[in-house]
């Protein structure tokens, strides 16, 4: 049966006004999430996370899927009625072709690590600092694990001066970072470190300006080392209501842990680009070349790298912006 032209006119009518009404409702969505990333870099720094020891101390082993709720209304309370989309687990088994790859990727480590060890060292190390134009974007977010006392946070501030949150998991090396940044309203330093759960280890200081200090060194020593779980520190930022521009990490271990958590969720899908060293031969560290390979299939199903040093240094940029 065919319409006659009265029909069609209000039918197009009401569509255009559907249509409309779908368009302001997602730009107010988006004015929000940015009005939510905004409110993180007021001068005063993160709320709700001075007293480091309470924060780590409040959930053990917290996931965003577990502890959603909680989560949500923690947002609720900070923000107002925004509530996350679709973020919950993730797959994390490996298809066949994926295993195959990981197999090859595990056969071949030893070989590229000494290989990519040499190429980077000396001589292109550069490139974790110098390869992020995109955060010359004054609205870019850029969070950091492992700041130790800022060598790799200087230069980044120097080039890009990003919206930036250090993330250091030793009190003294926060206080440095502090009081090197203090100047700087756009850098936030957070005395805590990423991993797979909430907890204090007490750690030895190891190498140079304490460059070595891991929690997989051995437990009993002095100094305690602050983790938290890190998708519940990236949703209780608010990541997942808006997207980070660049995360990386250099933390003597905890990439890992970090990587796996993250990537055991589909917030993985708000991290516009995540960079990070990889400490294989760490001692304590459990399977780091079988879980390196996993790692990089996990990734792949969202992310491409755009330069990488198997095995010591690499980045991945989202699918949908390369």
């Amino acid at each position: 049966m065919r319409c006659s032209k009265k029909l069609m006119i209000p039918a197009v009518f009401v569509g255009a006004l559907l249509f409309l009404y779908i368009y302001m409702r997602e730009e107010s969505g988006d004015v929000r999430r940015m009005e939510i990333r905004d409110s993180l870099f007021r001068v005063n720094g993160l709320p709700e996370m001075v007293d480091t020891l309470k924060f780590v101390s409040t959930k053990n082993n917290t996931s965003s899927a577990d502890d959603k709720d909680a989560l949500l209304q923690h947002l609720s309370e900070r923000y107002g009625p925004v509530s996350f989309v679709g973020i919950g687990p993730r797959n994390i088994n490996l298809t066949p072709e994926e295993e195959n790859r990981a197999a090859i990727c595990l056969q071949n480590a030893v070989h590229d690590r000494e290989k990519n060890g040499s190429r980077f060292w000396g001589k292109d190390e550069h490139i974790r600092r110098t390869h992020h134009s995109y955060l010359k974007n004054k609205n870019a977010v850029l969070i950091e694990a492992g700041g130790n006392k800022g060598n790799d946070a200087f230069e980044f501030v120097k080039l890009y001066n990003p919206r930036y949150i250090i993330l250091e998991p030793l009190e003294e090396y926060t206080n440095i970072l502090k009081e090197k940044f203090k100047n700087n309203s756009r850098v936030t330093v957070v005395n805590v470190g990423l991993g797979i759960k909430n907890e204090v280890v007490m750690v030895n200081i190891e190498g140079n300006n304490a460059c070595a200090t891991s929690k997989f060194s051995g437990a009993n020593g002095k100094t305690p080392l602050y983790i938290t779980n890190a998708t519940a520190f990236l949703m209780k930022l608010g990541v997942g209501l808006f997207d980070v521009d660049l995360l990386t990490m250099n933390c003597e271990g905890c990439e890992f842990e970090a990587l796996e958590t993250i990537l055991s969720t589909n917030l993985i899908n708000y991290i516009k680009n995540i960079q990070f060293a990889t400490h294989s031969t760490l001692k304590g560290l459990e399977n780091p070349l079988g879980r390196y390979c996993k790692i990089q299939e996990l990734l792949r199903r969202t992310h491409k790298p755009t330069y990488q040093y198997r095995f010591i240094w690499e980045s991945w940029r989202r699918d949908d912006l390369l």
